[in-house]
C-alpha cells in the first residue's frame, strides 16, 4: 500500500479538488461575467452566481463570524474555508457563461 504524500495543504493545492484554481477561477470568470453583462453582450446576470459572490464578500468581510476576527489566526481561518467553499459554488454556477463564452467566435 502506498503512504500518502504530503499533508493538508498539499491536498488543498493539488490533486483531485484543485481548491485553489476553482477559487482564482472562479473569480476571474465572475469579473469577465460582469464585463461582459455591463457591456450587455450576455444577459441575463446570473442570480445565483451573483448572490454567492455577494454571500462571500459580505463573509469576509462581516465581523459576525463563526469564530471571531480578533482571534488571530484562527478567526481568519473560518473566514478562508467558508470564503472557499463559497467561492467553489459560485464555480460550479458559472459554467452555462463559460460554455457560452468559449462559443463566441471572438473576445472583441
Amino acid at each position: 500500500m502506498k503512504k500518502a504524500k504530503g499533508g493538508m495543504l498539499s491536498r488543498l493545492l493539488g490533486g483531485r479538488s484543485r481548491l485553489l484554481f476553482r477559487i482564482v477561477r472562479a473569480v476571474k470568470t465572475y469579473g469577465l461575467l460582469l464585463r461582459d453583462w455591463w457591456s450587455g453582450s450576455y444577459r441575463p446576470l446570473p442570480k445565483r452566481a451573483t448572490a454567492l459572490m455577494v454571500l462571500t464578500l459580505v463573509y469576509i468581510v462581516s465581523p459576525f463570524d463563526l469564530i471571531p476576527d480578533f482571534i488571530l489566526g484562527w478567526g481568519w481561518l473560518d473566514d478562508l474555508f467558508i470564503g472557499g467553499w463559497l467561492l467553489t459554488r459560485l464555480d460550479e454556477s458559472l459554467e452555462d457563461y463559460r460554455q457560452w463564452r468559449a462559443a463566441r467566435p471572438s473576445d472583441a
